[in-house]
């Protein structure tokens, strides 16, 4: 059964590896897709020919686009092509570990297969947070810019266009277009809001939206409400920069009982160590 299954994943490799070698490969057929990664550019074409065999509820696939949104990548894979490119990558690293370790081919395999599988997992998870960290950065400069156009005049639709060409590329300038297109397709402004804080799942993301449509339903001033989450979101950014420094050292106690005490203690006991051992072979002369 082994052999069966290492002869089909082979012959699934060979088949990739002639594909990637196609020009008509290189060349881009959905102009809606956004760049994907390096590793997943390579896995990708060989995940699309596979995606067949991974079928997906309703609740599944619901739960792998919403990952995928939150990692920035909604425009880069689809929820079949994901479980597809986990496979393809399980079924590579069982073959590599197979080839590498002939004599644990079996043990090796089996592992190879399971990180394999595991990594696009951890990498999206690991995407999204640090896409999180840089959005969460940035919120609080959008949120100024956004309350002096409004001061200005600005509607806040008009208001977030103009921003938003003036922000440095990102994460959050990448969700604002988002935002914009929505808006200018028709969508209503509660749902588009929405649907910019369930692709981020920030707790700022949440409370910006909330307060907004809020003022929005109850007639309050938008520039009051976006002044007032400006200064909350600074607030937060400095308790959370006290919180890491507070954390600092007892982050570094670690590394400074398992590395550098031993070292220290080494350095001062070895010529102590030296003059008791002199001292010794003295005295039995």
């Amino acid at each position: 059964m082994f052999e069966w299954t290492f002869g089909i994943t082979l012959a699934l490799l060979v088949g990739a590896a002639a594909d990637l070698l196609r020009p008509a490969h290189w060349r881009v057929h959905e102009r809606w897709r956004d760049p994907a990664p390096w590793l997943i550019r390579w896995l990708l074409p060989l995940a699309r020919k596979t995606q067949w065999c991974m079928p997906l509820s309703q609740g599944r696939s619901s739960a792998i686009t919403t990952a995928l949104n939150k990692a920035g990548l909604g425009y880069t894979l689809l929820p079949r092509e994901y479980m597809a490119l986990r496979l393809v990558m399980g079924l590579t690293a069982g073959v590599i570990g197979f080839l590498i370790f002939p004599g644990e081919a079996m043990l090796t395999g089996i592992i190879g297969a399971v990180l394999g599988w595991g990594y696009p997992a951890i990498w999206l998870t690991d995407q999204t947070r640090q896409r999180q960290k840089l959005i969460e950065r940035e919120f609080p400069s959008l949120l100024d810019l956004l309350s002096l156009s409004v001061r200005a005049g600005l509607s806040f639709n008009a208001a977030l266009t103009q921003c938003t060409r003036r922000m440095e590329p990102g994460p959050l300038q990448i969700e604002s277009q988002r935002l914009i297109r929505e808006l200018r397709t028709g969508t209503p402004r509660d749902l588009a809001l929405e649907h910019l804080a369930e692709r981020v799942d920030l707790a700022a993301m949440n409370n910006f939206v909330a307060a907004v449509l809020q003022a929005e339903a109850t007639g309050g001033s938008i520039s009051h409400i976006l002044d007032d989450q400006a200064i909350q979101r600074r607030r937060e950014r400095f308790m959370r920069a006290e919180k890491a420094a507070n954390e600092a050292p007892v982050r570094m106690l670690l590394p400074l009982v398992a590395l550098l005490f031993p070292i220290t203690f080494l350095i001062i006991g070895f010529p102590i160590a030296m003059q008791f051992m002199d001292s010794g072979i003295g005295t039995n002369l």
